[in-house]
């Protein structure tokens, strides 16, 4: 009698569900316990964390008619970038702003194992080795506030997972399966087709750049996976809606005549988008070097670093159990290298591909460093027999012990970064900040978390800060062109004390820093302001000659330091 026969008969109905669900019930348990650290506190551990917040909050106000700076923005969506910014603006209208985030964030991380868990079905890996993908949900993508790319994740799996399920047989298992044609007419044939369409095309939506893995892995798979004319071709129509919207992404971004800002300073550009100079490249050690820190370096000391070591046991351990029982691999040698080439194409943009296009896109390869550890896990030799329990008993573990234990550390942060709520609720609704943050950095977290808490309270405060990402041409939100006149713009966020008080700083009306000593970031224009509001290496100073943002009253909505949590 089988297992479902034997459940259904109703002997031993406890322990038998268990065994029939064992899987689904240890996935949410290790989801559960995967997202919980976006939950343990309301300031997350993310560089670019306020910046998103704050365009997001403008996307709003550009269409309430009293919020003060109106003119000097401009909603201008392009052909990428919208499903985050959109997706959590949609949110936000049931959900306060920063909640709506976390909800969004927490979707995008369960998305991605769920969509590894079709992708190694399609691959004909099995399900159990997606466990060992939780712990690495957390990485340099999430710490260094790159949302949309941590977003293009899921979509990217799942484009290659419905790609090569057009390429094989509804029947994997006929004997003259390569004359079986594709299912135009057929429910599966119509979900795989309009699952592939809907992947790729959501993908570009998401992140334009992130097009670069399917461009490379698609004909990998079309070249692996055994397939016919029919299918193929069914295959190759599939991605056309995709392709088509990356192609007008690029002619409409041509035809814009984007030009970056040009000069002598890090992140403006060097030269043209095709021209060798523009292309920034680390040494192939340093990648090597750097890859633990990619994958789990976003607290200090290491504290969230022994989860990575006991996955690269457990992986070690999958192995060995694999060679050791001498398992025997099914399919054909092309449709066994298919997890193996993934893994390694995304391996090889890691060590290959730019650190930084200057003046265009920056921090380009490290972000695959996750994608190759993701693609890792599935291309694993799965342990079968009494190894199987050795293996779910460690991957479940290990799982629940990295959710927690980042729960601990977010806590932490979160406990820190609260300070900040002092000086914020002394900041006028309206105000023009000046961001001074000179101390970005956290004693708790190890990215420059602190960086951008200028927009962070403009965002709260209806004002705007003195940098913001309106100022790059792929986000939802620019400035108009009186603003590009008439806000004095920082030329460089992490040097923000490198300013001129007449051409920058007197435009604003208060002055957010983050410094152990404030007086020597404003040097000699030390006597043209005061303080209003200190909390540890927090102070907030205004002009002393204008007390108040210079603007007439307006009867709008407040939204000084809501509780959330």
């Amino acid at each position: 009698m089988s297992l479902s026969e034997r459940a259904d008969s109703g002997r031993q109905p406890a322990a038998f569900f268990l065994l029939k669900h064992l899987f689904p019930i240890c996935f949410a348990v290790c989801l559960a316990a995967a997202v919980l650290p976006l939950w343990v506190g309301r300031y997350l551990p993310c560089v670019d964390w306020p910046q998103h917040l704050f365009l997001i909050n403008l996307m709003d106000e550009l269409k309430t008619p009293d919020f003060a700076f109106r003119d000097l923005f401009t909603e201008a969506p392009g052909w990428t970038y919208l499903v985050f910014y959109y997706g959590v603006h949609l949110l936000a209208r049931v959900l306060p702003l920063e909640t709506a985030l976390t909800v969004f964030l927490t979707l995008n991380l369960a998305a991605i194992p769920l969509s590894l868990l079709v992708l190694a079905r399609a691959l004909g890996r099995s399900r159990w080795l997606v466990l060992l993908t939780f712990p690495l949900l957390f990485t340099y993508n999430f710490y260094w506030g790159l949302f949309s790319f941590l977003a293009s994740l899921p979509w990217t799996f799942l484009s290659v997972a419905f790609f090569v399920r057009i390429l094989e047989p509804a029947n994997a298992g006929a004997s003259d399966a390569e004359s079986e044609g594709f299912g135009w007419k057929t429910r599966r044939g119509m979900l795989l087709f309009i699952g592939s369409a809907v992947s790729l095309s959501m993908l570009q939506l998401t992140h334009a750049a992130s097009m670069v893995f399917p461009a490379v892995a698609l004909p990998l798979m079309l070249l692996l996976t055994p397939s016919n004319f029919s299918r193929r071709r069914a295959a190759c129509l599939s991605v056309v809606p995709g392709v088509a919207l990356f192609l007008v992404w690029l002619v409409s971004s041509m035809a814009s005549g984007h030009a970056p800002e040009r000069g002598t300073g890090q992140w403006q550009a060097r030269g043209g988008l095709f021209e060798a100079k523009t292309y920034v490249f680390q040494p192939l050690m340093k990648r090597l070097k750097d890859i633990p820190s990619t994958l789990a370096g976003g607290f200090w000391s290491w504290a969230d670093r022994p989860a990575l070591y006991v996955w690269l046991a457990v992986i070690v351990l999958v192995v060995v159990l694999a060679i050791v029982n001498r398992q025997e691999p099914g399919g054909t040698w092309r449709m066994r290298a298919r997890p193996y080439a993934l893994a390694l194409l995304a391996a090889g943009f890691y060590f290959g591909l730019p650190t930084d296009v200057t003046g265009y896109m920056y921090m380009i390869h490290p972000r695959y460093a996750q994608m190759a550890a993701l693609l890792l896990a599935v291309a694993l030799p799965f342990p079968r027999g009494k190894t199987f329990r050795i293996y779910v008993a460690a991957a479940a573990a290990l799982a629940v012990y990295s959710g927690v234990n980042l729960a601990v550390l977010f806590h932490r942060y979160d406990a820190e970064a609260r300070e900040f709520e002092t000086v914020q609720a002394h900041i006028p609704e309206g105000s023009r900040i000046m961001h001074l943050v000179t101390q970005p950095r956290s004693s708790v977290a190890v990215s420059a978390t602190y960086l951008h808490y200028a927009a962070l309270a403009a965002a709260r405060t209806r004002g705007i800060p003195s940098f913001s990402l309106a100022r790059h041409d792929p986000f939802p939100v620019h400035y108009s062109e009186k603003g590009k006149r008439e806000v004095p713009l920082p030329k460089w966020e992490w040097r923000p004390n490198r300013y001129d008080w007449n051409k920058e700083a007197a435009w604003y009306d208060v002055y957010l820093l983050r410094h152990s000593s404030p007086e020597s970031v404003f040097g000699r224009d030390a006597r043209k302001v005061e303080e209003i509001a200190s909390a540890g290496l927090w102070h907030l100073y205004r002009k002393k000659t204008s007390q108040t943002p210079n603007r007439p009253p307006r009867s709008g909505r407040a939204r000084a330091v809501p509780a959330e949590k």
